[in-house]
Formats: C-alpha cells, structure tokens, sequence
C-alpha cells in the first residue's frame, strides 16, 4: 500500500496520457528477467558470473551481451519470454490503464529488443524499449548496438512523447531504481515500486511497496 504521498492535489492540473513502466521489479517479480531465459538456455554459469562482478550498470550491459552470443534471433526466446514469471497483477494492471485510455509501455535496461518484442505482445504494449544487441547471420554476436541506461531511458521515452504530440506533463513512469531517476525527473508523476534505495523513493511523487502491482491503478483512476 502507499506509504508516502508528495503533491498529491496537483496530479489532477496535468492530464496523465502516458504510463512508462520499468521491467525489472515492476512487470517482472525478480531483479532480473533476462535470467530465467539464460537458465533456460544452459547460460546461467555465465550471467552469474557476469553479477557478480558488481560492474557498472554499461559494463554490465555491455558484458552481459556477450554471453548471448550465438543464440539465435529467429524467435527463439519467444515462447520463453511467453513463460516467465510476471509481478503479481502486472497484466491487469496494464489492461486496466489501457481501458482508462493510457498508452502503455516499457523501457528497460535490462534486456534487449529480441526479449521486449514478444513481450510486448505478450502485454499488448503500445510501446517498449530496451537495450539493443547486435547480431549476425541469424544470431546474436555478442555486440551491444545502444546502451539503456538511465539518461537513454528518458531520451527515448521523451522521443516517443513528441511523437504523439504529448509533453512531459502527460507522462507518468514506475520504477524501482536509481536508472529510473532521470525518467523520473521528466515525468508529472512518478512512482517507485518497491524501491531499492531511499534516493529512488525521494525522488518519487509516490511510494509504494507491495507486491501486487495493481496498488498503482488508484494514482491513475483518479489523474
């Protein structure tokens, strides 16, 4: 339930049109959702081992990309992607905010645009954004093309804003870490769910911690 609540008045002076919701501890209950596919896939020695090394957010894009070199692009993770573990809620709650007349989507980090293209399927997203690994012949070949960190996040998500002929007023972004900061400095509302520091929580408009990602759905039948 929400435990802290900041210009709760003024989320009705900016009408609310479009929702960016993070990937990792959002949509997906786990820190990563890139691993259960690396399990799946007889890579888990290798992600862990790239963790681990507690590297920078961009070191450990761009090393993690490697240790999916040679897997194929041709939808080869899709039916895994369609398998994986969701945040309790997470379908509903994009469902939900669809039928409120939100657009809907997901920037990440943490994977790359041959997991957000079945995923967004999966979620019926109308717009996803990610990482992109390079890749040749039909397979991935260990290459990073764009790195999303943090300021990318915002970049993109502002792309897509002036796209639809919205500003930053009408965005409203989830998230839980400190690569959603700068997301969170460009939107009218902004929500860390179960955040992992007390920095993302004070730079949200709202707090919350649950595990049933329908505890946002009140901050937006009401924006």
């Amino acid at each position: 339930m929400p435990i802290r609540s900041k210009r709760r008045d003024s989320l009705m002076q900016n009408r609310i049109a479009v929702v960016a919701l993070d990937l990792d501890g959002v949509l997906f209950d786990g820190p990563s959702a890139a691993y259960p596919l690396a399990k799946q896939l007889g890579l888990e020695e290798a992600f862990v081992g790239v963790v681990r090394k507690q590297l920078s957010l961009r070191d450990s894009i761009i090393q993690g990309a490697r240790i999916w070199t040679g897997i194929p692009v041709d939808g080869t993770l899709d039916p895994l992607v369609e398998k994986i573990p969701l945040m309790l809620g997470a379908e509903e709650t994009v469902k939900s905010l669809r039928q409120l007349g939100y657009r809907v989507g997901c920037v990440s980090s943490g994977v790359s645009q041959f997991f957000m293209k079945p995923f967004s399927r999966r979620l019926n997203l109308e717009f996803a954004f990610s990482n992109t690994l390079g890749e040749k012949d039909g397979k991935h070949d260990g290459t990073v093309k764009y790195v999303m960190e943090g300021p990318q996040k915002a970049a993109k998500v502002l792309q897509y804003l002036k796209s639809k002929g919205f500003s930053s007023r009408n965005l409203a972004s989830v998230g839980d870490g400190e690569n959603d900061l700068d997301l969170f400095k460009l939107s009218s509302l902004s929500i860390a769910f179960n955040p992992q520091t007390e920095r993302v929580s004070q730079a949200a408009s709202v707090t919350i911690r649950s595990k049933d990602l329908r505890t946002i759905l009140p901050y937006f039948e009401t924006a």
